[in-house]
């Protein structure tokens, strides 16, 4: 039996535009694409309510006891990160803490005592880069 050569051709070229592959832009949420940077809003002060800090300021009188530094972190969600606090240079305490979603909500805490007068400043830090700085000064 005989097969005309241009039909069969017909029938080709069809799959060819039937199921070719479609070009498209990558999903930015696709395994493999570059996750925007974190971004963290952060604040110091006396005390955690209502997911907010209250009391804050950049300066607080000598014979504070204890400092609240919360952080509001977006883009980082089922991660960690890190409040780095500090006196002048010399590191005070380092606290792991979970970010569950985007945005989330924080907080560490830093007790004083005596000695606590000077500059002081709470990093925070994700994978070793500081994401954002708040400082304060005890007087």
């Amino acid at each position: 039996m005989r097969t005309s050569r241009p039909a069969s051709l017909l029938v080709a070229a069809a799959f060819a535009v039937l199921f070719a592959p479609v070009a498209r832009a990558q999903d930015p949420t696709q395994a493999g694409a570059a996750k925007s940077a974190a971004t963290v809003e952060v604040s110091v002060g006396t005390a955690v309510a209502d997911h907010a800090i209250t009391g804050a300021a950049e300066s607080f009188p000598k014979g504070t006891a204890k400092l609240y530094c919360l952080s509001k972190v977006t883009g980082a969600a089922d991660s960690e990160v890190e409040h780095v606090w500090y006196k002048g240079d010399a590191e005070q305490g380092r606290v792991k803490l979970k970010v569950g979603g985007s945005p989330w909500r924080t907080y560490s805490t830093k007790t004083l005592g005596e000695g606590a007068s000077g500059d002081w400043r709470c990093d925070v830090v994700q994978n070793g880069t500081v994401l954002q700085s708040v400082k304060f000064k005890v007087e």
